[in-house]
């Protein structure tokens, strides 16, 4: 039951765009005439893109935004096609549809951080028109890759086939798979816990898990570059805060601010975490090289470069 009202709700609530093949693409669209740029969403691994309803929320009335379910995930019609090409054919493909002619920023959470860097990277024609990219806790995938068949690997492997089953008996409804989402808004919380009951979730999970140990790294980037942070991570926080350094280094005009008291999930769950990252997706982008880190309204906090020095 809670599998077929959830799909109600989605269909009832998010339109769909028909791509050229005839494949079916659940989006959020929301433009307003007088809009002077947009962001363009890309939802984490397992994750579906009403995850992003604090943060747009809090965007400022002259910003629209796109945010979709990739291919296999809520209504998106699952793709049979590996690899990034599939992916970045979407994201210029809903640019081109609905965003054409306006600026974009490309926001992107834990894999979506990394997509949409990837996409702004090897594609230097997808720069154009792109005031900013932000990652937002995004994974890197050299450390991703060094974790294959690792404790952590073998963890993660074995928690998405339990959550496979736990979805297919239904037993995810009483035991939802990710305490946050009991931290948005009552309707956000039904549409995600009926997300998480279905088992296609998981297993598009896992694919993109073993997928994303393939990719590229990413060198260079030609456009600004904001690298949001959560400070508290499940493992060695100090671990995670030289990874995510390293992300903020490949592009000449960066900044990396840290989120203090999130972690991965909450940074966009709680809502005052997610309405500090949304002020840096509608801020203004960074002009030079990595340095301090921006922080609204807080004193004593250390900029990125600090933690970089005590990290080194």
């Amino acid at each position: 039951m809670t599998r077929y009202t959830g799909r109600r709700e989605r269909a009832r609530r998010y339109q769909l765009h028909e791509r050229p093949d005839g494949s079916l693409v659940e989006v959020d669209v929301h433009i307003p005439p007088h809009a002077q740029r947009v962001v363009l969403f890309d939802n984490g691994m397992g994750a579906p893109q009403e995850y992003w309803d604090w943060v747009c929320g809090a965007l400022p009335d002259d910003m629209g935004y796109v945010r979709f379910s990739r291919p296999g995930y809520g209504l998106s019609t699952p793709d049979t096609r590996y690899g990034l090409e599939p992916h970045f054919e979407l994201l210029q493909e809903l640019r081109d549809t609905y965003i054409a002619g306006l600026p974009v920023v490309l926001a992107g959470h834990s894999l979506g951080g990394y997509f949409v860097a990837a996409y702004a990277s090897l594609h230097p024609d997808a720069v154009e028109g792109v005031t900013q990219v932000v990652m937002i806790d995004a994974t890197e995938v050299v450390s991703l890759r060094h974790s294959r068949r690792t404790d952590v690997d073998r963890w993660s492997h074995q928690r998405m086939l339990m959550e496979q089953v736990f979805a297919a008996t239904g037993l995810s409804v009483f035991r939802p798979a990710m305490n946050t989402n009991q931290q948005y808004r009552p309707d956000i919380n039904r549409s995600y816990t009926a997300f998480l009951s279905d088992s296609r979730t998981w297993a598009k999970a896992y694919r993109e898990y073993r997928d994303a140990m393939t990719y590229p790294e990413l060198s260079g980037l030609d456009c600004p570059l904001t690298v949001i942070t959560a400070e508290n991570n499940v493992g060695d926080n100090t671990l995670h805060a030289g990874i995510q350094a390293r992300l903020a280094v490949i592009s000449e005009r960066a900044r990396h601010h840290f989120v203090a008291g999130s972690d991965h999930e909450s940074i966009l769950a709680v809502r005052p975490h997610a309405e500090e990252v949304a002020e840096l997706i509608a801020g203004e982008p960074p002009a030079g090289p990595l340095g301090s880190s921006w922080q609204p309204s807080t004193k004593g906090r250390r900029s990125a470069a600090e933690r970089v020095e005590e990290l080194a």
